[in-house]
């Protein structure tokens, strides 16, 4: 994996019932407050993307687009995930201290 600390730290996100998957729930998430990082698979649409960057700009929530769908999905129990967010302020602190150089920040 890229980034073992990444996925570890997101990993236990996901058991602690701290994130939110899917396009509705994470856009859920980042208007009510909730979110304090959102993750966009690198291989999401441009669309997606540009979609989430938007949002987050507006509502001001750290945003990182990184790994593949299959690899978020992996780490979380899933089959994949493109959109994920972060709820607890811990972890997404912790997950943005473990993001590598290589991968987009915004």
């Amino acid at each position: 994996m890229k980034n073992e600390k990444f996925f570890r730290m997101l990993g236990l996100a996901t058991r602690m019932h701290g994130v939110a998957f899917g396009e509705g729930a994470v856009r859920d998430s980042i208007k009510s407050g909730k979110a304090e990082l959102v993750i966009v698979a690198e291989d999401a649409s441009d669309n997606t993307k540009k979609r989430f960057r938007n949002s987050c700009d507006f509502y001001e929530k750290k945003l990182m687009i990184y790994s593949d769908r299959f690899s978020l999905g992996k780490c979380t129990g899933r089959e994949f995930a493109v959109v994920i967010s972060v709820t607890d302020k811990n972890i997404a602190k912790s997950i943005i201290g473990s993001f590598d150089e290589n991968s987009e920040t915004v």
